[in-house]
């Protein structure tokens, strides 16, 4: 990610967190910087992703091994959304849990309730961590989940956790403001 200043000077900005979030059901990958990283206290014009082929020997060698975006306009911190904050997780019965959430806040587009947990690969026979999103409805503030119980599941990636996204107007909430809520099945 590269930030392009008014004068038309560029600096590298280290990515923080990344992740996918459905929005308008379909799947987008959500990147996010310190726009005024580096020890500049200016904020960026634009902004830039720039990447690599992962594996530029079976492309065309007329197709560039270097990729690089349109500039995008940062965001303001008034348009990005806030995620409602997750209140507890509590067990119902041995495979279900209750996990409860304040009330969305800001009219946001989307609620999802995001949920890691074991999920078995059956092409290479393993239990692995998986993530997925529920969506809530707007007025909801509670979603009954079932753990995944096999006894075939790794101690490792038993562990089940919950958080929050919102997405407003094509903007998702603040990544880094999750604050996973973790249960043993």
């Amino acid at each position: 990610m590269s930030a392009v200043s008014a004068d038309g000077s560029t600096r590298e900005l280290p990515l923080q967190k990344e992740d996918f979030v459905r929005i308008a059901d379909v799947w987008r990958k959500v990147m996010q910087v310190d726009a005024c990283a580096g020890g500049q206290g200016r904020a960026p014009a634009a902004l830039r992703v720039t990447g690599k082929l992962e594996q530029p020997e079976h492309y065309e060698p007329s197709v560039p091994r270097t990729i690089r975006s349109s500039d995008v306009k940062p965001a303001t911190a008034s348009v990005i959304p806030k995620a409602p904050a997750l209140k507890s997780v509590d067990r119902l019965e041995a495979p279900t849990v209750r996990v409860t959430w304040e009330p969305a806040q800001g009219d946001p587009d989307q609620v999802l309730l995001m949920e890691t947990k074991p999920f078995y690969n059956s092409e290479v026979g393993i239990w692995h961590p998986y993530t997925f999103q529920r969506n809530a409805p707007a007025d909801a503030t509670s979603m009954d989940r079932t753990l995944e119980r096999d006894p075939g599941i790794p101690a490792e990636v038993r562990a089940h956790s919950y958080r929050m996204h919102a997405a407003k107007n094509a903007f998702a909430s603040n990544l880094r403001d999750e604050k996973p809520v973790t249960i043993e099945p």
